[in-house]
């Protein structure tokens, strides 16, 4: 009867030990699994002649894990831009037409503020912002 109702052989014990073990490492993954990144494109724009990072502005949280999508898709000018973020680290080569993903940790001691995006290769270029919101309050 129970063998109906649950749609397997109870009497087998390495079945049921493999079902078991199988449920039990799926649960595992949903309820442990790494947060997921949050995903942020920056692409390089030309406004009024000056070459800009776009968004102009990024706000994070400190703890959080961040997935930048740099592209330079420009034509003209330079066949790459630098992507450098100094308090983060962050010093990256963006080629023309070849998107660079960069993953980065926010660190949980960050102090809120406002830091500067830019390119390391071309100083003149109008930098964007990195704005570090507070942690949220933990209970």
């Amino acid at each position: 009867m129970f063998e109906k109702l649950l749609g397997r052989d109870i009497n087998d014990p390495m079945k049921n030990l493999l079902q078991i073990t199988l449920g039990f490492a799926f649960l595992t993954s949903i309820l442990f699994a790494a947060p997921t990144n949050r995903e942020i494109t920056l692409e390089t724009k030309k406004i009024n002649e000056a070459v800009h990072w776009t968004p102009e502005k990024i706000e994070v949280t400190p703890g959080e894990t961040v997935k930048f999508i740099v592209k330079h898709d420009l034509e003209g000018g330079f066949d790459f831009h630098g992507f450098f973020i100094p308090v983060l680290n962050v010093t990256e080569q963006v080629d023309r037409h070849k998107p660079k993903t960069v993953v980065v940790s926010i660190p949980s001691k960050l102090k809120p503020g406002e830091y500067p995006i830019g390119c390391q290769f071309h100083p003149k270029h109008v930098r964007a912002l990195l704005i570090v919101k507070e942690a949220p309050k933990t209970k």
